[in-house]
């Protein structure tokens, strides 16, 4: 990775006793890798020498420039007035120069752009819960294991849905074809004044049609999200022996949870807060 990695990482010359003239990124881009393969054998600079060394009294040092990147690194140079400051480090991303590395631009810059998925703001909105949110992908996705996708891979299991025991379990039947998570869809959709829809398809469409009102939408898709995350939770316990919980017990845990999330943000943005939870209520 050094090669992909090293032009990122630029050293801002201050003193320049910190810079190597050779080893460090901080003359223009090609400048030192054109010179160092050059037949000039380092221009008769030490190979450990520092910036700093080939300056003195405000006059720089430096064997005659015999080749265009010498002549390009000299007029570089000149440009630099050496002071009592310490050389520091900087990212260099696409001619933005940054003192704190941030993950996101690094990926962005490595991957190039990528065009934007229309499902993305269903899934990774301000205020979701992270976990709530990464189950989410994965079911939007259809990468959860369920057990039409676990036959597919060659596994023996029944392939009966686990919360109804009536038809086969796929990701399109538990969100929310199934009668169970139908039925606790429905008590959570009512809270947000959405009509419960049985199809997976039409359900992401309907929320995906959710613009303008910033309460019900936030609203929404937090339920939306907690159902799922608390159906899948069902289902995984169910195959693990664990006792059944009811939709009753369910919606309530999903109804406490959302209270206090919205409770959550009341001090960054109480109005926002205060409009979700009477929605919340009202439908109660």
């Amino acid at each position: 990775m050094r090669p992909i990695v090293y032009p990122l990482i630029k050293l801002k010359v201050e003193d320049g006793r910190s810079a190597l003239f050779w080893h460090h990124n901080w003359a223009p881009a090609g400048c030192i890798s054109a010179l160092e393969t050059s037949s000039i054998s380092r221009l008769g600079i030490p190979h450990k020498a520092t910036v700093a060394s080939l300056c003195r009294n405000g006059n720089w040092f430096l064997p005659p420039a015999r080749t265009e990147a010498a002549l390009e690194l000299y007029a570089f140079l000149t440009t630099i007035q050496l002071s009592t400051n310490v050389d520091f480090y900087v990212w260099n991303l696409q001619g933005n120069s940054e003192t704190r590395y941030k993950t996101g631009a690094v990926y962005t810059y490595l991957s190039g752009e990528i065009e934007d998925k229309g499902w993305a703001k269903l899934i990774w909105f301000t205020r979701s819960i992270p976990r709530h949110s990464f189950q989410a992908w994965q079911v939007y996705l259809n990468r959860c294991p369920t057990k039409d996708r676990m036959i597919g891979w060659g596994l023996h299991v029944d392939p009966m849905c686990v919360l109804c025991n009536s038809q086969l379990e796929s990701r399109d039947h538990l969100f929310f074809d199934c009668p169970f998570s139908y039925d606790l869809w429905t008590l959570i959709a009512s809270r947000c004044c959405l009509r419960p829809l049985r199809s997976w398809g039409q359900t992401v469409d309907q929320l995906t049609a959710l613009v303008g009102d910033k309460a019900k939408r936030l609203l929404s898709l937090l339920a939306w999200q907690a159902t799922i995350y608390w159906l899948w939770t069902e289902k995984n316990g169910r195959l693990h022996a664990r006792p059944f919980t009811t939709t009753t017990v369910m919606y309530s845990v999903i109804d406490r949870q959302i209270r206090n999330k919205v409770q959550s943000f009341r001090e960054i943005n109480p109005s926002l807060s205060t409009t979700m939870m009477q929605r919340w209520f009202s439908m109660g």
